[in-house]
């Protein structure tokens, strides 16, 4: 049974930005031999409503409203029919969706986790899966932040919890393994 899955966050056309270009081909390196190894891929999607009051609140643009041409993930990362779309209408992947759900349907234990912003969805979304019972692997190189200093802050207060950070090389060698 296979017990880890990839998790893609956010990688959406309006959340995209320069802070990011450079993650995009490792994700896609992780995803392409995830599912060489038949492990599968679920994008958890930012997914608003116009009227979302998280706009307001955090005096934010609209974007990532769905249905739009912003809220559908970048080309770069188009999912395959035997990917998973998963909506998430707040920071973290479990909040409000089939995510957990659909993990534990799975036999999924283990989440390898990619994407933006490090210290906003990815932070919150790891947080929940430890939280949840799930063990988390980080390749560093496939997250971001818009703030290199808010980027580092958060890789260094993971430190204190269980999270085996790695790079997308020595993952995939450990993934042959």
């Amino acid at each position: 049974m296979v017990e880890k899955v990839v998790l893609v966050i956010d990688m959406q056309k309006d959340n995209i930005g320069k802070f990011c270009l450079h993650i995009i081909p490792k994700i896609k390196i992780l995803v392409e031999e995830a599912r060489k190894k038949g492990l599968p891929v679920i994008y958890a999607c930012d997914t608003r409503l116009r009227d979302d009051p998280i706009f307001e609140r955090f005096n934010l643009p609209p974007h990532t409203i769905k249905g739009t041409e912003g809220w559908k993930i970048i080309d770069e990362l188009s999912p395959e029919t035997s990917d998973i779309i998963v909506e998430k209408p707040r920071l973290s992947a479990f909040y409000a969706s089939n995510l957990d759900f659909l993990l534990r349907y799975k036999g999924i234990k283990t989440l390898i986790i990619s994407g933006i912003r490090t210290e906003g969805c990815v932070l919150k979304t790891i947080m929940d899966g430890l939280e949840l019972g799930y063990e988390i692997i980080l390749p560093v190189d496939c997250i971001a932040s818009p703030s290199k200093e808010n980027h580092e802050a958060t890789l260094k207060i993971l430190d204190i919890f269980p999270v085996k950070k790695t790079k997308v090389e020595d993952l995939i060698k450990s993934l042959n393994n």
